[in-house]
């Protein structure tokens, strides 16, 4: 499958996210539609997840694969210029982090990867 730009789509949400199933993680842009000016920096931006499909008809962008979003990513969102696109408090996550313990994984995967280059 492709998108209007003709770029390879893939469905990423059961993938896992630190061992949790992505679809369990409500972590994904919702777009007001009031602020939306159709820019397209959203659809184009968001290169490697496409997250985003483009509506011709109305020329703008559309959430349609919201668990292909990365937990934590708020790009499109930080460059929106009209400020149309919101996401979850970013507490969500740090709570998130801290439940899973991800900190500590995080830590023993580098030093894992560090100790195996250095052989």
């Amino acid at each position: 499958m492709k998108d209007v730009l003709g770029r390879e789509i893939k469905d990423l949400s059961e993938e896992l996210w630190w061992t949790v199933k992505r679809k369990e993680i409500e972590w994904y842009p919702t777009i007001n539609y009031e602020k939306c000016i159709g820019c397209g920096i959203c659809f184009i931006t968001c290169g490697g997840k496409k997250v985003f499909d483009w509506d011709i008809e109305k020329n703008r962008p559309i959430v349609a694969r919201p668990f292909n979003c990365m937990v934590g990513c708020t790009t499109c969102k930080t460059l929106c210029p009209v400020d149309a696109i919101l996401f979850p408090d970013k507490t969500f996550i740090r709570k998130l982090i801290k439940e899973l313990n991800i900190l500590q994984k995080a830590k023993e995967r580098i030093e894992k990867a560090v100790s195996a280059q250095n052989g």
